[in-house]
């Protein structure tokens, strides 16, 4: 179980950076909230949004992610997230 929750963590982190990568971001750059809410998540199974809160938690405090807020809360990606996509 916990492999398959941390293969499921780091495969929703992945298709977060990625994401990032596609858009070419810089330092800052939200996540548009309709791919965020509406594309991505919509499509992810109870266990799998419980695994994405852990891995933003995560990466927010691993510097990677920054909270903005909004009505539906979203996510800048930082310089140190940034550094890692290349």
């Amino acid at each position: 179980m916990g492999q398959q929750k941390e293969a499921i963590k780091m495969a929703i982190k992945d298709e977060i950076l990625g994401r990032f990568r596609k858009m070419k971001a810089k330092s800052g750059d939200v996540l548009a909230p309709a791919w965020l809410y509406d594309d991505f998540m919509a499509n992810l199974s109870a266990k799998e949004q419980k695994a994405f809160e852990e891995i933003i938690s995560e990466m927010i405090k691993e510097g990677l992610l920054e909270y903005v807020g909004g009505a539906k809360p979203t996510y800048a990606i930082t310089q140190k997230g940034l550094d890692i996509l290349c």
